[in-house]
């Protein structure tokens, strides 16, 4: 698929170790995205939600449809619900 800037927020880029980084990928869908995000470290199993919910945003767009087409896109963020005040 190409480059793709992936950014992790609060609890998922504590558990990542990170907050973004730039990789070339394989997978045309968020679940793929997942997987092969998977298949590279035990870290990236925070992003099943197992513990909590994920929420995804393709170039700054919500999606809730783990099938949702990533191809074009630039930017994927993942997040944990989040409140605020």
């Amino acid at each position: 698929m190409g480059k793709v800037k992936l950014k992790y927020f609060s609890r998922i880029r504590e558990a990542i170790g990170k907050p973004s980084e730039l990789l070339e990928i394989k997978s045309n869908n968020l679940l793929d995205l997942i997987e092969e995000l998977q298949s590279m470290g035990e870290q990236y199993s925070v992003l099943k939600g197992r513990d909590f919910v994920v929420y995804s945003a393709v170039d700054q767009n919500m999606v809730t449809d783990l099938k949702t087409s990533i191809e074009g896109a630039t930017e994927i963020a993942f997040f944990p619900p989040m409140t605020g005040g």
